[in-house]
């Protein structure tokens, strides 16, 4: 169901619908913050798993009228399993028939209790449609970080992970990868399962092409031997040769 989707982004996108995980970097005050957008639809529960167990601070999105769905409960779920920091955000505040307090009673009813009712969950009221309270959500996600002494080295041996991959008509194999550690450069030579790469173009979130990507980039990288696969580990190679073979070894070891 997911690759069927895949193929009608275009027609979804026009309908407002996200049915792949938006990758996007901001800076705020100085900080950047690597934002991974997943789905919300019932059939994409395998994205929204991977989405969470990318992420550090997972911020799970109830709207403040409708509360808790299942999806909701699934991506509350994935989150939990993930281990990483848990912060909600009470979204469409603006909405007719909002009630932050109803769904607070819900997080009490999960065990995540907010912490204005005494938990430890922080939870954020937004409006997405008007922007209202989006800067308290990521004073909150920098303050999230910050207890969590979240840090990158940007000298050390590159290494990421992959959000999505697909083979692209004129481009062949891509893959748009987060740079946890090091930086990745053009030219370089990565490696992830069986699949290998020399780097020869990255295109950023705005559609830019970049010549090296520090940590906590999101980059789409052309230049894969083949499709790798979706929550894959990316790893630096000395040259080319050395990546070819480390995926082929761990090609062989698979079989």
């Amino acid at each position: 169901i997911e690759e069927r989707a895949m193929d009608s982004n275009a027609q979804e996108q026009e309908r407002g619908i996200t049915i792949y995980s938006k990758n996007t970097a901001i800076t705020y005050k100085g900080n950047k913050i690597n934002i991974v957008d997943t789905p919300g639809h019932a059939a994409f529960s395998k994205i929204r798993e991977r989405g969470a167990n990318l992420t550090d601070v997972s911020v799970l999105v109830v709207a403040a009228d409708d509360g808790f769905m299942p999806q909701t409960d699934e991506a509350l779920k994935f989150a939990q399993r993930a281990q990483g920091t848990l912060v909600v955000a009470i979204n469409k505040m603006d909405a007719k028939g909002a009630d932050p307090e109803k769904v607070k009673t819900q997080m009490q009813e999960r065990s995540i209790p907010s912490e204005d009712w005494g938990g430890e969950v922080v939870t954020v009221p937004i409006s997405a449609l008007k922007g209202d309270g989006v800067d308290d959500l990521l004073d909150m996600i920098l303050l999230q970080a910050e207890l969590m002494e979240l840090k990158a080295n940007p000298e050390a041996v590159t290494g990421g992970v992959i959000v999505e991959a697909r083979q692209e008509v004129g481009r062949g194999p891509t893959a748009t990868v987060i740079v946890q550690k090091g930086t990745l450069k053009i030219g370089d030579a990565i490696h992830c399962g069986s699949v290998y790469c020399k780097v020869k173009a990255m295109i950023d979130d705005q559609g830019q092409q970049v010549k090296q990507a520090p940590p906590s980039t999101p980059v789409n990288i052309l230049g894969w031997s083949g499709v790798p696969d979706s929550g894959g580990i990316v790893a630096r190679s000395k040259n080319e040769r050395e990546a070819r073979r480390e995926a082929e070894e761990i090609g062989r070891a698979s079989c």
